[in-house]
């Protein structure tokens, strides 16, 4: 299921395609690069993520289904707040396909669930990126609701304004998900610090003046922020705490290898 709901996503939503397209014009010469590539980021990258996340151990990664609920969260939001209804539609086409997931999941006990511990960094990152999000979400919605061009930016029916307004809201709930240490919580922040990385090289390889674009000043700011947070979820010594069903990932660091050795096996 959750295999079909991310080639979806990819497939008859487009989000491969418009990712390409953002970055190529492959598809349409006459493209609008920011725009698509908001669109391909978060149909083409951040939705599939979280759903083919969960077709390895996926009682150790509910924080990707947790994604999936934040996307359609985000989406119904940014559909609202632009008066763009069609995005409800969608937004409640992914979160049925969430709870139907999460009704198949094998942890779906923990779905609700916090992790054992926050992560204060993810947090402060989450602190720095939510002010210029929010406004950047706001001008987007605001775009949205006077109809303003290109009017070409469309995908199934569904301006782009929108999904630019969603992308920023789902970058900082992302980060606030990976910062409450769920069991698989480099999932959502890994996604964020690819779509900002996303957004602001689709910035810097268009027009300053591009739709969706903030100029590459702030593109560059973007990058900084996308480096930081990839650079903390990768990093080593930030194993991420798991829930009770998976006490070996309550250790982190070197005492990892000491846990192995002496630890009965639980599987």
């Amino acid at each position: 299921m959750a295999l079909v709901a991310a080639l979806a996503s990819l497939t008859i939503n487009f989000g491969l395609i418009d990712l390409i397209d953002g970055y190529t014009g492959y598809v349409d010469q006459a493209r609008n690069q920011v725009l698509d590539a908001g669109w391909g980021l978060v149909f083409g990258v951040i939705l599939p993520l979280g759903l083919l996340a969960q077709l390895h151990r996926p009682e150790r990664r509910i924080a990707g289904l947790q994604q999936t609920a934040l996307v359609a969260f985000a989406v119904a939001v940014a559909g609202a707040a632009g008066e763009a209804w069609g995005y409800l539609a969608l937004a409640a086409g992914i979160a049925g396909a969430c709870a139907l997931l999460v009704l198949l999941h094998p942890a779906r006990r923990t779905f609700l669930a916090q992790g054992e511990r926050r992560d204060a960094l993810m947090l402060a990152l989450a602190g720095v990126a939510a002010v210029p999000a929010l406004v950047y979400a706001r001008r987007m919605a605001s775009a949205q609701r006077r109809d303003l061009p290109p009017d070409d930016a469309v995908t199934n029916g569904l301006h782009h304004w929108t999904v630019m307004t969603a992308l920023a809201l789902i970058v900082v709930l992302l980060m606030v998900l990976a910062g409450l240490r769920t069991a698989g919580c480099r999932i959502p922040a890994l996604s964020a610090s690819i779509a900002a990385g996303g957004w602001a090289i689709s910035c810097l390889l268009a027009p300053e003046s591009a739709a969706g674009s903030e100029g590459h000043a702030w593109a560059w700011a973007v990058i900084v922020w996308a480096a930081m947070t990839l650079a903390a979820t990768l990093s080593p010594r930030r194993r991420p705490f798991a829930s009770a069903a998976n006490p070996t990932e309550l250790v982190t660091g070197d005492a990892a290898g000491a846990w192995s050795e002496h630890a009965p096996s639980i599987e």
